[in-house]
């Protein structure tokens, strides 16, 4: 598993932390399952991670990455909340962003691991304002149809 080095993956760390426990001490079912969500995709990408090569495309990390997002598309499909539409969003651009990494080579490691933090950190975002919305209720819609 990939160790926190910077201030920066141990403050990205901390701060994923802080919202599991409070998604789950205040937040509604969608915060919830989208902290847990973020969680655990980001304990899987740290244990899969390929260490040998860690310039070529992360072709695993980014089938979890997608996982995250099926998830988080499943959950806006049900609440229709704007946090939740942003964080699927982000999401979304994460998932891109491997795929870019993946057709263009050239992309330096650099850059592609820096675009994934400030994706992160955005995700993070999201749900702290669905925390700040009291998003207790998730006032959901229930299924759509047609």
């Amino acid at each position: 598993m990939e160790r926190l080095h910077t201030p920066l993956q141990i403050g990205l760390t901390l701060a994923m932390v802080l919202c599991l426990a409070f998604a789950f001490w205040k937040g509604g079912r969608a915060l919830r399952l989208a902290a847990a969500g973020m969680v655990l995709g980001s304990v899987l990408s740290a244990l899969v991670q390929d260490q040998t090569r860690p310039e070529a495309a992360q072709w695993i990390i980014m089938i979890v990455d997608a996982g995250y997002l099926a998830l988080l598309v499943a959950l806006v499909w049900r609440t229709l909340q704007g946090w939740l539409m942003c964080a699927a969003a982000l999401q979304l651009a994460q998932v891109i962003t491997h795929v870019s990494f993946a057709l263009n080579p050239e992309i330096f490691g650099r850059a592609y691991i820096s675009t994934s933090y400030v994706l992160f950190a955005g995700l993070l975002i999201a749900l702290f304002w669905g925390l700040a919305k009291k998003s207790g209720s998730d006032h959901e819609t229930g299924p759509r149809t047609g």
